[in-house]
Order: structure tokens, then C-alpha cells, then sequence
């Protein structure tokens, strides 16, 4: 059976001509050399080699040989490179479920810089609902979650990387809409939250403000993701975002700073404890990295 140890002593013996010469390239002894290509030449029925005392020389079957030879050791090699890669989080691919909310800044910010450093990376991400996502880890759907406020269970691994500021998101015909700050209480009549099966955890943190701020909220039939694409802004609703949206806002609608709230939004990851992907270490650690240290906001 011809392995490629013995390829590898043949290209070296082609190269060289010379089985000495080879034997030093090889970092081996020159009589186990000369038994690995007679062993060679009797697995494939030919002579590879014409010896005398003076010089070695290519047959045509040696000739013919070397080409098939040099191309199958390249492939070896490859295919361990890729394999070493592949081990190492390098290439691959790695699917990723994230919220609306965190496609803003945050996802991009993680992919261009998850780019510069594993170029062959693949990144897949979809857009789901924070409530979906932990279904879609368990069930091996998705590598990693980000969002705000994910769902928690004890099988799964978290990672806090970016905190951020509350805004609150207005109709630009909202009589506060062109304040530098507002009070969330002053927004009580009007602030709509999103039903609570859409991001539990999320939507008990804005109850928490609202109640601190000294009103119950009143809900909505649909998120705000919604009334954000349709354009559904009215001048008596709003709704609490990260200020990260801020950038990119739908025609109509105003971010205004709230004052005095100290609170802050946090995006984290989450994936399967026994996940055994590698990108998804390489991925965790350069996510924790670009947002690092953790804004204080």
C-alpha cells in the first residue's frame, strides 16, 4: 500500500537525484531510504529510479509518476491546513440569531471586526425574536444569540458586551419631541410596551423603569419594531429603545435623551454550553474584546 511517507521520499529522491542527499533532507539514514523506494517501486510494479555508482535518474514511469506524486502531497497538505483552520475557528461557519434592536450598531460592529480577523469566517445571521432564541440553541438551529435581556436557562452560557443608554422614541409632532431631555413620567399617557411574549425579560426590565418613575404601562398589540417599519409613529405614542437605533431613524420619528435615569440596556450572547463549534470561542472572545471595557453609561 503506497503511503504518503513514501511520496514524500520520493519527490525528495527526484528532487535531489542523489538518495544521499535526499536521506539528509529527509533528517533520515540513507539504507532506509533506498528499502522505502524499492518497497515503493515493487507496490506499483515499476521502476522509478535508473541507479548507478555514479548518478539516479527518472524512468519514464518515474517521470510520470512525480507529477501525480507532487500533486497528491498539496493536497494533503491542504486538506491539513484547512483541517488545522477549521480546528482553530478560522474558516467554517458560524449562525448567529440576533434582535431587531441590536442590528442598529451592535451586529455590525461585531462582524467587521470578527472579519478582519478570521476573513474566512462565515457569518450567518438571521433576525429573530428574543423569545425564539433560546428554542433555536437548543436545538442546534443557531450557534449564538445576541440580544437584549435573552431568555435564561441553565444549559446555555451568557456573556454581557455592550451596555446602553434608554432613549425614548417620539413622533417629531410630539409636543417633547424637541426637548434636549424628558422625564420617562412625563411620558405616562402615551408610552406603548410591546406584548410580553415578544422578549420577557426585556419587557419586565422597561416595566421596571416606568413603575420607578411612578406609572404603569400600558401595552401594546404590536412591538415597536413594528410601528417602526410601517411608519406608525403618532403623535400620542412612544416607546423605549437602546440608543444605539438613534442613528437610523424612520421618517417621522425623534430620539430624545431621558434625564435622571441611570439604568442601562445589555446586550449579551448566549449559546450552548456544549456547543462544540471552534468559530464560536474566536467569536466570543473578539465580541467581548470590541465592546471592552463595558460602557458605563
Amino acid at each position: 500500500m503506497v503511503e504518503l511517507r513514501h511520496l514524500r521520499y520520493f519527490v525528495a529522491v527526484a528532487e535531489e537525484l542523489n538518495f544521499s542527499h535526499a536521506a539528509q533532507r529527509l533528517h533520515m539514514a540513507q539504507p532506509p531510504l533506498s528499502v522505502a523506494i524499492r518497497q515503493l517501486e515493487r507496490e506499483i510494479g515499476a521502476s522509478l529510479f535508473l541507479r548507478s555508482t555514479r548518478e539516479v535518474e527518472l524512468t519514464e514511469a518515474g517521470v510520470a509518476f512525480l507529477k501525480g506524486a507532487r500533486r497528491t502531497l498539496a493536497d494533503a497538505d491542504a486538506a491539513v491546513t484547512a483541517a488545522r483552520r477549521a480546528g482553530m475557528g478560522e474558516v467554517g461557519a458560524l449562525r448567529l440569531g440576533y434582535n431587531w434592536s441590536a442590528g442598529f450598531e451592535t451586529l455590525p460592529a461585531l462582524g467587521q471586526a470578527l472579519h478582519q480577523i478570521r476573513p474566512k469566517l462565515e457569518l450567518l445571521a438571521e433576525e429573530m425574536r428574543p423569545s425564539r432564541m433560546p428554542g433555536a440553541l437548543l436545538s442546534g438551529a443557531i450557534d449564538v444569540s445576541l440580544a437584549l435581556y435573552p431568555e435564561v436557562l441553565a444549559e446555555l452560557s451568557y456573556r454581557p458586551i455592550r451596555r446602553e443608554r434608554v432613549v425614548a422614541l417620539l413622533s417629531h409632532a410630539h409636543p417633547l419631541a424637541h426637548q434636549p431631555e424628558i422625564e420617562l413620567g412625563a411620558l405616562a399617557d402615551e408610552f406603548l410596551l410591546f406584548p410580553r411574549e415578544l422578549a420577557p425579560r426585556l419587557h419586565d426590565f422597561y416595566v421596571g423603569l416606568c413603575r420607578h418613575a411612578g406609572f404603569e404601562p400600558k401595552h401594546s398589540s404590536e412591538s415597536s419594531r413594528t410601528r417602526w417599519t410601517v411608519g406608525t409613529w403618532e403623535a400620542s405614542t412612544a416607546a423605549l429603545l437602546p440608543q444605539s437605533v438613534s442613528g437610523d431613524l424612520p421618517a417621522g420619528a425623534v430620539a430624545v435623551a431621558l434625564a435622571g435615569l441611570d439604568a442601562a440596556l445589555e446586550f449579551q450572547l448566549a449559546w450552548r454550553t456544549d456547543n462544540g463549534n471552534p468559530a464560536l470561542a474566536a467569536f466570543v472572545a473578539q465580541s467581548t474584546a470590541v465592546f471592552a471595557p463595558l460602557q458605563r453609561v
